[in-house]
């Protein structure tokens, strides 16, 4: 057994490691929505708060659709259906996270940043039941970037990006199949290389 894998032996990339992380990324997501969900709801409370005037403001907004708003009127099944498939994306994204090897850390932060902000976002929808035509609430936001552009975002809206981002770089730079490995990763790569040469050969010998 080479010293890379011996110096990866540690919690970080582990399952017990991504369920605590996931876990703490979900509490700041649900806790920034209900504080800012109580503040904004209160009888004398403002609009909104301005943290740089000009551009970028705290309110409440309820989405009751997907990105920017997008199907907010849409029918009672393309949202059960948009429930449905973000639930089976974010466990299908969970296994893949229990299979990819834990020296991987790249990839596998990405992946938990990346499901933790679905979670967070469905608990909303299921729990304001967005496809129920009758109720006024939605996924809550709080963070308002249309200055930049963006719609009203919140954290979960945040992480997703983030794990976006870094899977991206996983698969440029940092991991073992990434197109451009560095640090590590070289080593990682073409220890991949090695066993795949030493199975085929194997398989052929």
């Amino acid at each position: 057994m080479n010293n890379t894998t011996e110096k990866e032996r540690g919690l970080k990339g582990s399952r017990l490691w991504g369920a605590l992380l996931f876990l703490i990324l979900v509490i700041v997501d649900q806790l920034t929505k209900l504080v800012a969900d109580a503040y904004f709801s209160a009888a004398d409370a403002p609009n909104e708060i301005a943290i740089v005037e000009g551009w970028l403001w705290l309110r409440i907004t309820y989405n009751r659709g997907i990105s920017y708003g997008m199907g907010s009127n849409a029918p009672t099944w393309a949202k059960i259906a948009v429930i449905v498939a973000t639930g089976v994306m974010m466990l299908g994204l969970a296994i893949l996270y229990c299979k990819v090897d834990k020296r991987r850390s790249w990839l596998k932060t990405a992946l938990v940043f990346i499901v933790a902000g679905g979670v967070g976002n469905l608990i909303d929808r299921v729990y304001y039941r967005v496809w129920d035509p009758t109720t006024l609430y939605g996924v809550r936001d709080m963070v308002d970037l249309s200055r930049f552009g963006f719609a009203v975002c919140n954290f979960a809206d945040f992480f997703i990006t983030g794990g976006a981002v870094l899977l991206v770089l996983s698969l440029l730079f940092f991991d073992t199949d990434a197109a451009f490995p560095q640090g590590k990763y070289k080593a990682l790569a073409k220890e991949a290389e090695e066993k795949a040469a030493a199975k085929k050969e194997k398989k052929n010998g």
